[in-house]
């Protein structure tokens, strides 16, 4: 068990590596040629793209560890390419699964009315990408062991909680006129943002950020 606990630990590391460079990625995205068709779209939109951009290269990091383990081993800051080989297939879920969600995250936030992206195949990107999220899980559930399970049942209630908590005291706000609710693009990126929130809410009350 400690041993998994520490594995786990390690996967989530690699996860917040990706989620740091995404913050310079969505600061890079904003500069450069999406920056004007975001702003058109609205700082709802910006805020989607950016949290696309996180969970993107969250996968994006995960997914070259396994495709490279010698690289992995010291990209990822993990002690061997033993530890790549022995949760290989968690890893490879977990990348597929973010950088399916950031890609349908970017397209979604471009798909405004009048936006760059039609609004269907962006929903339908969005849509796929949770589709797609969920089949992983449900077919790796199997195969997780007492501690996998245990977190993610963990980081599903955090994040749950998170949400529902933070949109009815938004919106009581609002009945009241104290605060104004964010556009459906702003609400989407609340929505996704505060699930990866209670994720590591989840694993750091545990003491599974670090590597023991």
């Amino acid at each position: 068990m400690e041993a998994s606990r520490r594995k786990f630990g390690i996967v989530i590391v690699r996860m917040a590596i990706g989620a740091v460079a995404g913050f310079a990625a969505m600061k890079f995205g904003l500069e450069s040629g999406l920056g004007p068709l975001l702003r058109e779209a609205g700082p709802g939109s910006a805020a989607l793209a950016g949290c696309g951009l996180i969970y993107g290269l969250m996968g994006l990091f995960v997914g070259i560890g396994v495709a490279v383990p010698g690289m992995g081993a010291k990209l990822l800051n993990v002690t061997g390419r033993e530890d790549i080989e022995d949760q290989r297939a968690q890893m490879t879920g977990g990348a597929v699964s973010c950088l399916a969600l950031g890609i349908g995250m970017i397209l979604l936030a471009l798909a405004t009315p009048g936006g760059a992206v039609p609004g269907e195949v962006g929903l339908a990107a969005f849509g796929f990408a949770l589709f797609l999220t969920a089949a992983i899980t449900l077919l790796q559930w199997r195969g997780y062991d007492e501690l996998w399970r245990n977190m993610s049942m963990e980081s599903a209630a955090w994040g749950g909680t998170l949400i529902a908590m933070t949109l009815l005291v938004w919106g009581a706000l609002a009945l009241i006129g104290r605060a104004i609710l964010p556009d459906p693009a702003g609400l989407v990126a609340l929505v996704m943002g505060l699930n990866l929130l209670g994720t590591f809410i989840a694993i750091g009350r545990r003491g599974l950020l670090i590597e023991a």
